[in-house]
């Protein structure tokens, strides 16, 4: 019974945020800054701690969907220091000769809405890959979902995807860049 009381309860506390959510906006055309947390996930996951991430997005309503084109910048903290020279693959390295994989990302994204400010998003685009010691740039896919709400005028919205490219194995030591991003935006 407890549990019940304490569902409705917060069924109703979320009440107007839904609705606030589903406010459709205005303008055809939107920026977008957002940052949060990047998994590495897969192969990627072996030489990389999880990093930071921030990027920036245009997104132009269109009928039924939208479609955002963003620019990201990804920093991941390697866990061996050198990624890709095998000379330099030791565990015994001190703080200030570890190294960071950076990812820069060029996406279309189309997406669609659902209800209650909920959506999903799938794009391809470009992904540059670097070490360091080696860059590579392949194409990338993503896909995810987010919740739409409003912070007084701006909109705001957190979301979850998962993306993925393909490198070749002698590049990197690895041949697949699988990664999980967690992001907190705001929309002007």
């Amino acid at each position: 019974m407890r549990r019940r009381t304490l569902l409705f309860l917060a069924a109703i506390a979320a009440t107007p945020c839904a609705l606030l959510a589903q406010q459709k906006p205005d303008h055809p055309l939107q920026f977008i800054v957002n940052g949060g947390l990047t998994v590495p996930a897969g192969d990627l996951k072996d030489f990389n701690d999880p990093g930071v991430h921030v990027a920036g997005s245009l997104l132009f309503r269109l009928a039924g969907f939208s479609l955002r084109l963003e620019l990201s910048l990804t920093r991941l903290k390697q866990k061996i220091p050198a990624l890709g020279t095998p000379a330099a693959l030791s565990y015994g390295s001190t703080a200030d000769t570890l190294q960071t994989t950076q990812m820069l990302g060029a996406l279309g994204n189309i997406e669609l809405p659902l209800f209650a400010g909920l959506y999903v998003i799938a794009g391809v685009g470009a992904l540059n890959l670097d070490t360091s010691n080696n860059s590579q740039t392949n194409v990338t896919f993503n896909g995810g979902a987010g919740w739409r709400f409003q912070i007084g005028r701006l909109g705001g919205f957190i979301e979850g995807r998962y993306g993925s490219a393909s490198y070749e194995a002698g590049t990197f030591g690895f041949s697949g860049a699988q990664f999980i991003p967690v992001s907190f935006g705001l929309i002007f």
